[in-house]
């Protein structure tokens, strides 16, 4: 053999024994790097409440899944179940102005505010909180209280869509609240 041919077989297993544990290495850091976010993005948040969603008939436009919720809310005599319907198109949660007395709330003292609704009517409203149950968690949140009659409750999103994830799955019915 001449100085070339061993020259190039030293060369050879010189490359084996350097690429071997690279090769290694690298393909530990990337099964690491799969494993580390395969199991981020099996983390779910977890489940606070679920509900089944109602069906409401309109005349005009047939049926409708509705997301309305049965809400523990804090009153001067403890908690009372209350329908609240969660809506994204509300800034804020609002309870028809009798609740006010209801959890101890003096109107007289919160800050009377105006917002525009549904075809850009002016409302008025008294911004406080409230306590609410949302799963065995006591919350506080925002709300206004309605001077309109006949309001519904509504869930709006501060507070609740900026601390929580709404998910609605009309496959199984169900509207899902999760943390």
């Amino acid at each position: 053999m001449d100085n070339r041919s061993v020259f190039i077989q030293g060369m050879f297993k010189l490359l084996i024994i350097v690429s071997l544990p690279l090769s290694a290495f690298f393909g530990f850091l990337a099964l690491a790097s799969q494993t580390s976010q395969s199991s981020q993005l099996l983390a779910e948040p977890s489940l606070v409440l679920r509900i089944p969603l109602g069906v409401r008939q309109w005349t005009d436009i047939g049926s409708v899944m509705e997301p309305v919720l049965q809400i523990p809310v804090k009153t001067l005599l403890g908690f009372e179940n209350t329908e609240f319907v969660l809506d994204s198109g509300a800034v804020i949660s609002s309870l028809p102005r009798n609740w006010a007395e209801k959890i101890g709330k003096d109107l007289a003292y919160a800050k009377r505010i105006s917002f525009k609704g549904f075809g850009n009517t002016l409302s008025f409203a008294y911004q406080s909180d409230m306590t609410v149950r949302l799963g065995t968690e006591n919350v506080d949140l925002p709300v206004v209280f309605t001077e309109s009659e006949g309001t519904r409750a509504l869930l709006g999103r501060k507070g609740v869509f900026d601390q929580y994830s709404i998910v609605f799955d009309h496959t199984n019915k169900v509207m899902e609240i999760r943390k």
